[in-house]
Formats: C-alpha cells, structure tokens, sequence
C-alpha cells in the first residue's frame, strides 16, 4: 500500500465559500462563486467563527499568557500591561529620584518604545524606552518618580508585538517568583465572589484574580479587565495564566480556518445551511443541513480536547 506521507490539507476561505454554495446548488459543480457571493458569504462564515468561540476550551486555542506588576490599582485592561512574552531584568547601580536613565544587569532584547517598568520600594512605574540601549544604560522617557536601588527588578516588553488578544476567558492561573522561579497556583473568582471581598485597596502578593471579558460597554469585543486580589506591593513576582483566545477572521480569499481539519467539515455545511435560506433551499433541506453540521461538529469536536484522567478505587463498604 502506498500512503501520500502527507499531513497539510487545508481549505482557503473561498474554497469553504464555493463548496458551500456547491452543496446547495448554487453554483455549478466545478464553477465559483462570484464577487457578490462571496462577499455575503463572508459575512456569514465570520459570524459562524464568532458562534464557535461558545464551544468551549479547545487546546489548540489556549494560550499562556502574564500580568506583569502593577501598583496602586486593583485591576488592569487587557491591553495594558498583559502580555505573552517580556525581559526581565535587574537594576545594577542604585539611581537617584528625577533621573532619566538606568543602568541594568543586561538590555538584551530592549528597544526604543518599549514599555519598561522599574521597582522603587513598594510601588512600580511604568514608562517607555526613550532610544535604543547604550551598552547596559536605559533612558527613559519619563524621570524616575522615586529612588531605585541596585537590584530592583525591571520588567519590559514590546507593544505591538508582545500583548495578549483579548482572552474570551480564563481558565487557571498562577503566581511566578521571578527570583526564585517557583510558582504557585492561585483562585480565578467569579463576579460576586470578587465584589464580595472586603478592603480591594489591600497591598500584598495576589492570591486571586477575576476577569471581565466584556468590561468596556461601548466595545465589549475590544477589551477585557483583569481584577486582582490583594494588589501588588512589589515587582517580585508575576501572574500567569491560561486562557482561551478568540478565533481569527476571515478577511482574504486565501486565509486558512483557524480551526484543525476536523472542522472543516462542519464550518462548510453550517454555512451551506445559511446561504440556503436566501437561495430557497426547502426548510426540511436546511433543517438537515444544520443537524448534519452538529453531528460533524460533534465529532470533530472529540479530536480536540484532553482526554483527562481517572482513578478506580476499591467500595470498602461493600460486604
């Protein structure tokens, strides 16, 4: 037997589009869709990928993700100081209240623009990067609001490159020592347990988080809100979670399905099931359609999460 060794198949976001209107007879077998078409149905494939966001946790959407210290607030945007990936490092010669540069343990990695945060004692300010590092000394666009000390941390990322998606949840998190590099879990909360605590201004290492994901009203799809219990009181230690990111849009003819192959499928024959209603598919077709689409969807669904485990133990109560 003679197997293809091949494991990348893949459809683009106008094959899903032609093989839709195919199925329901639409467009001939072996034709294509034309502009007007493809346009609504692009539409409509988008907004079965937001609906698919209610599936659940796939693995393959969840990412790690961390909140880097910030004092003096008991909550933090999304897209602020929550990141995927940051330097660490460590101020090297203690630096006076009003300065505007510091000098480092290493500016391996640090940019101009950057946001950088720098311990003073019990509280942090965050600022930019004001050009590019001179061997380790950092200048910063704003003056240090306090005295550091030598051996204070310093934490710093990249904007546009290094912060999260806006997570649809999250599902566990943990606190990370970053000079010891132990971690510890800590609770994710719901609403009226958060709202529920006493003093929210209380200082010390957060043993609990909640997070809003639709905290802005104007645009609950823009960004989330990270609460956190008790609030920082140092730059010793970061939180770190996982969560479930959104899935991407189609937005061109070639972009491919965030989504595994099994999926495929199902994305295809629910947006058949759309496009049927404008097309007069007969009501009992697209009924068919849309349960066919659940079974296929079902299944796929099997493919992609974590069998778990489970343990047996013996009924000593038994006679």
């Amino acid at each position: 037997m003679t197997t293809s060794n091949s494991y990348d198949f893949s459809l683009s976001r106008d094959n899903i589009i032609d093989l839709a209107y195919q199925h329901i007879g639409d467009v001939g077998e072996g034709e294509t869709a034309n502009a007007s078409q493809i346009t609504e149905a692009s539409k409509l494939l988008n907004m079965i990928v937001k609906l698919r966001e209610a599936d659940g946790m796939p693995l393959w959407a969840l990412k790690r993700g961390t909140l880097l210290p910030v004092t003096g607030i008991s909550s933090v945007a999304t897209d602020s100081h929550v990141v995927t990936t940051y330097r660490h490092t460590t101020v090297s010669a203690a630096a006076a209240s009003g300065t505007s540069t510091i000098v480092v343990t290493s500016a391996t990695g640090i940019l101009s623009g950057d946001q950088i945060a720098i311990e003073q004692g019990t509280s942090i300010q965050w600022t930019t990067v004001n050009g590019a590092p001179v061997g380790t000394t950092v200048t910063l666009t704003a003056t240090l609001t306090n005295a550091v000390s030598a051996g204070t941390n310093v934490y710093v990322y990249t904007a546009s490159s290094d912060r999260i998606q806006k997570p649809l949840r999250i599902i566990e998190a943990n606190m990370l020592s970053v000079l010891s590099n132990s971690s510890w879990d800590i609770e994710v909360e719901d609403r009226s347990d958060y709202f529920s605590l006493g003093s929210r201004t209380t200082t010390g290492t957060p043993v609990l988080i909640y997070y809003d994901p639709a905290s802005t009203i104007t645009n609950p799809d823009l960004n989330g809100q990270i609460f956190i219990y008790p609030r920082f009181s140092n730059g010793d230690s970061v939180i770190e979670f996982t969560y479930h990111r959104p899935f991407q849009d189609f937005n061109a003819s070639s972009d491919t399905p965030d989504f595994p192959q099994a999926f495929y499928l199902p994305l295809m024959l629910e947006l058949a099931s759309l496009l049927g209603a404008k097309s007069g598919v007969a009501l009992d077709e697209r009924k068919q359609l849309i349960a066919e689409a659940a079974m296929y969807r079902s299944e796929a669904l099997t493919t992609i999460y974590p069998e778990g485990s489970f343990q047996i133990q013996p009924n000593f109560d038994r006679a």
